[in-house]
């Protein structure tokens, strides 16, 4: 007489079964944002910065201790912008084609090989990259003429909101 088979070892079902609640379990991803500060956050309401441009509708705001750094390099400024409040873009300003390299390495290996965009230049004088998340926008450029670089980082969410600005006063 044979012995019934079952299809499946028991182990292997409990973990089928357990799997669901191990996925959810794993670490979450970071909040879209720029260094754990959350699109919308109200800026004023946090310690580390201090409030250098007010103007009502955009608000910039810039890091209250140090000099400015990003992806461990030395930078010119970091500069955040508020929208009616509402965290929505920063601004970072550099020097130097070995600031820009690094800078540029650092953004690719937290978000993957750099998106080329037609007619968008890698190479010669005027560099350009950019990375379209799914909650965030960021856009890399670099002179090589007076070797300055600009980084902006912006939410794609709220970042349209300085257009109807602008678009408020070109009538």
């Amino acid at each position: 007489m044979m012995a019934r088979r079952v299809p499946y070892p028991i182990p292997l079902l409990v973990f089928f079964l357990w799997l669901p609640e191990l996925l959810l379990a794993t670490t979450p991803a970071p909040l879209p944002g720029f260094q754990g500060i959350p699109w919308g956050s109200v800026l004023a309401e946090l310690s580390q910065f201090v409030l250098v441009e007010p103007d009502g509708r955009v608000d910039i705001y810039e890091y209250k201790e140090g000099p400015p750094q990003f992806a461990n390099e030395p930078v010119e400024f970091i500069r955040l912008y508020a929208i009616d409040t509402q965290f929505a873009r920063v601004m970072i300003r550099y020097r130097s084609e070995e600031t820009h390299n690094r800078i540029k390495q650092a953004l690719e290996s937290e978000f993957g090989k750099i998106q080329h965009n037609r007619g968008s230049m890698i190479r010669g004088l005027n560099q350009e990259y950019s990375w379209r998340l799914e909650e965030t926008e960021i856009s890399l450029s670099y002179r090589g003429l007076g070797e300055r670089g600009l980084l902006m980082i912006q939410s794609r969410i709220l970042a349209p909101r300085f257009l109807e600005l602008l678009s408020d006063h070109t009538h």
